[in-house]
This record gives structure tokens, C-alpha cells and sequence, in this order.
């Protein structure tokens, strides 16, 4: 069983650009209003993941309905590709579902358009968020309302080929790491195994699970907070760049060529084809293991080693469940929302399959029947989840991000590969990426 928040990660990028330009053209033509609902009396809920989340939604539905014999469900689910495609027709056509499984990437997005209902006056009644930090709720709040609710704690995990390691005779790292230790231990991979393996893949272009980690710790986040420029200086993105640059010159991390291969391919991510034993691409585990037979660990993303260098993790909420502003079911969703947050075998059927449970008592109830990874996988995100609640100077979790946000990222994907390649250069491209960004944000 694996991490599936990641994967949905993992194809966000590929699916979240034809999304961010039909969420301007089909939404925009409804006026704020949307349809929703189906065309008999069944309340309607979408959601995306894999074969094991649809069965656990399915198994949690009908108990649901047991308990709601008024409210029945119908259910409408797919992968991720296309989803939001599908969701913007629907939205278009007045037919969007009553609740949906929403991305924490586009709630913003959504949430401004007009689409979905603010959930705050159903909180404390038939809406039981007992448990959920208020950390934890800001990944689905947009402009102080809460459109919606997160499904699981998400952090940040480099995953590790722990078996990898141990045949090369490599120390596993301290969680405590720095960038600095990733690049010796990196360097020390490439020369134990002859040039054959690279300790990390290149994530010079990677944004949730590295950048954005390293300019918190700058104190600094990716956006500002009203999502009209990016809010991390050139400074910043040089010293990014140039580390990447070194880590590439000593065999720490793979060449462009396998970079740009694994974008958007989990099958061929550094550590599934066998060319690194750490990624930062948290989908390897999201898969469920079945793409590498390597014995699987975890470490937080490294910390800053330089003087006044903040803690750059934080909790976000993974996917939420939101209600749509249109539908007349509004307050039976919140019911279906709030059975799966704290009904005790709504959480055992959903184990780890919408991220790792929200709350103690969630994370307290499903420990019994994880596997050996699983423990590991949650193991680490409260250790990491305990390290940022201690912290004094960490920046607040980022805000929802903002309309053009998938084109930020894939942009600083392309320019690091574009430097690797030896298209350009570090300070050549810096202009170019700050020119053409906030194009992006105020288009």
C-alpha cells in the first residue's frame, strides 16, 4: 500500500497545464454559478486515485449509506489524467458533481471562480474537524474560508533504497541532514559503485519536494501571498541552480539525459531504473513498491547549512473533499465529509490510501495493519510533522497555489534542464525565468 498523494504529484505538472487554460475559458462563461448533481435524486461524488482507493471509497460509501439510508450515492471515479478536464465540462454544462476529491494545487482556483462552497458554517456542527490543526486546515482555506477538507497530513519524504545502501556499505543519513551531507554521501554512491549508480535524481527543476523547501529556509516562499509574483528572489534561484550544477559535476546526481527521460514517467525515475538511490519523487512509494524490489526507507528533505537557515518543512493536507456552490446537497456532502474524517472504520478502510491520516486518533487506529514500509512512511512524517509544530522561525504553510502555478514549475523544470544541457548558463537563465514568470502570474 502506498503513498497515493504522491502520484497524483507526479502527473500534476502533465495534466495541471490543459487544466489551468480550460479552468479560465470553461468557468470563466459561468458567471460564478455552476450546475451539479446528477439527473436522478442521488447525490453525486468524484474522486481520482487508484484501484485500491476506489475500492476503499466504495467500501466507506456503503457503510455510510447504511447509517444514511436518506442520502444515496452515486459514484463517478477515475485516475487523475483528465479528471479536472472532465470536472470543467462538467462544471461548464451544469452538471458538476455535489462533492468532489479537489487537488490542493487548484482549490485556490476553483474556490475564486465560484465553484465550490465555503464550509465554515457547517464546522462544529454536523462538520466534527476534531483533531485537524489549523495548520493542517489552511491547505483548503482560500481568503479565510474553508473550501476544503484535507483528506491526510502531507510532507515532504526523500525516498531512499535502503537495501542500496547496505551493499555498498554506505552509512544510512541522519534525518538531520544538511544539502551538504546530501551531496557527500551522494558523491560517495557514485564512487563505491564505480561511476555506476548517482546518489540523488537532479531536482534543480523540482518544485513541492525541493525548491520550494530550500527558499522556505531562505525564508522565502515560491509565491506571494496574493499569487501575483513569485516570492523568492534571483539570489536565491542562482544558489539552487548552481548546487544542482556541482551535484551534476561530481557524479551526485544523474546527467540531463535521464532527467528529462523520468519527467512525468515514474518508470524511469532515477531509483526505479536502478541509476540513484534517492529521489525526491515521493510517487516511487506512491506506486505501492510494485516498480523497484528495494527495501524502501525515508528521510526529511535536507536542512539549510548556512548561518540563520529556517526549517523549510511544513504540513500540508493533501487532497481535500469539497462541496460544490451550485449543488443543493450541500450539507448531506458535509455529512459524507465528516464520516470519513472520524468514523473509526472509515479510517481503517482508508489505511494510507488519501495520504497519512489527519489526526492522531486517525493515525493511532490504522497502525496495526501497515506494513513494515508503511510504518517507515508514517514513521517519518511525524517525525517531520514534530520537527515543524517545535520550530520557532518556520515560515507559515504556503498558500493554495495560485492560477499559473503549473506553468512556474514546469518552467523551472525546462530552465534547469536547459542549463544542464548546456544550453544556458546559470545567470543567463535567471532573467529569463523571472521575465517570463510573471508573465505567467499576470496573465
Amino acid at each position: 500500500m502506498g503513498h497515493h498523494i504522491s502520484r497524483r504529484t507526479l502527473f500534476r505538472t502533465a495534466s495541471g497545464l490543459a487544466v489551468a487554460g480550460a479552468l479560465g475559458s470553461a468557468l470563466t462563461a459561468c458567471g460564478g454559478g455552476t450546475g451539479a448533481g446528477s439527473t436522478n435524486d442521488k447525490l453525486t461524488m468524484t474522486w481520482w486515485g487508484s484501484d485500491e482507493r476506489h475500492a476503499a471509497y466504495k467500501k466507506v460509501l456503503a457503510a455510510f449509506q447504511k447509517k444514511n439510508s436518506s442520502i444515496e450515492i452515486e459514484e463517478r471515479y477515475s485516475g487523475y489524467d483528465g479528471y479536472f478536464d472532465k470536472f470543467n465540462t462538467n462544471v461548464a454544462g451544469g452538471s458538476a458533481p455535489d462533492l468532489l476529491q479537489m487537488d490542493t494545487a487548484l482549490v485556490a482556483q476553483y474556490a475564486r471562480k465560484g465553484v465550490l462552497a465555503p464550509l465554515d458554517s457547517y464546522v462544529g456542527k454536523s462538520l466534527d474537524l476534531t483533531g485537524f490543526s489549523k495548520t493542517l486546515l489552511a491547505a483548503g482555506t482560500v481568503d479565510g474560508k474553508l473550501y476544503g477538507v484535507p483528506s491526510g497530513i502531507g510532507v515532504n519524504q526523500l525516498t531512499i533504497n535502503r537495501s542500496g545502501l547496505e551493499k555498498l556499505g554506505v552509512a544510512y543519513p541522519d534525518p538531520e541532514w544538511t544539502w551538504a551531507d546530501l551531496k557527500k554521501v551522494s558523491v560517495e554512491i557514485h564512487k563505491k559503485s564505480g561511476g555506476k549508480l548517482y546518489g540523488t535524481d537532479d531536482v534543480g527543476g523540482g518544485t513541492l519536494q525541493a525548491f520550494e523547501i530550500f527558499a522556505r529556509e531562505k525564508g522565502q516562499q515560491l509565491f506571494s501571498t496574493d499569487g501575483k509574483k513569485l516570492g523568492f528572489t534571483s539570489d536565491t534561484l542562482q544558489e539552487w541552480w548552481e548546487y544542482w550544477a556541482d551535484m551534476r559535476k561530481a557524479g551526485a546526481c544523474p546527467p540531463p539525459a535521464i532527467t528529462s527521460a523520468a519527467h512525468n514517467d515514474l518508470t524511469k525515475n532515477a531509483i526505479v531504473i536502478g541509476k540513484a538511490l534517492f529521489t525526491f519523487d515521493t510517487g516511487v512509494y506512491g506506486a505501492g513498491g510494485s516498480i523497484t524490489d528495494a527495501t524502501l526507507d525515508f528521510l526529511p528533505t535536507p536542512r539549510g547549512d548556512w548561518s540563520g537557515a529556517r526549517e523549510g518543512n511544513y504540513v500540508n493536507g493533501g487532497v481535500l473533499l469539497s462541496a460544490t456552490k451550485a449543488s443543493k446537497r450541500v450539507a448531506d456532502s458535509v455529512k459524507i465529509v465528516s464520516f470519513l474524517a472520524q468514523d473509526p472504520t472509515a479510517i481503517k478502510d482508508m489505511q494510507l490510501l488519501r495520504g497519512i491520516p489527519p489526526t492522531e486518533k486517525a493515525r493511532d487506529l490504522i497502525k496495526a495493519g501497515l506494513n513494515d514500509t508503511d510504518k517507515r512512511n508514517l514513521a517519518m512524517a511525524d517525525y517531520i510533522s514534530n520537527r515543524v509544530a517545535k520550530a520557532t522561525d518556520v515560515l507559515e504553510a504556503p498558500q493554495p497555489p495560485p492560477q499559473g502555478a503549473d506553468q512556474i514549475w514546469d518552467l523551472l523544470f525546462q530552465s534547469n534542464l536547459s542549463i544542464a544541457f548546456g544550453k544556458t548558463t546559470v545567470k543567463s537563465q535567471l532573467g529569463k525565468f523571472f521575465d517570463q514568470a510573471a508573465g505567467i502570474l499576470s496573465a
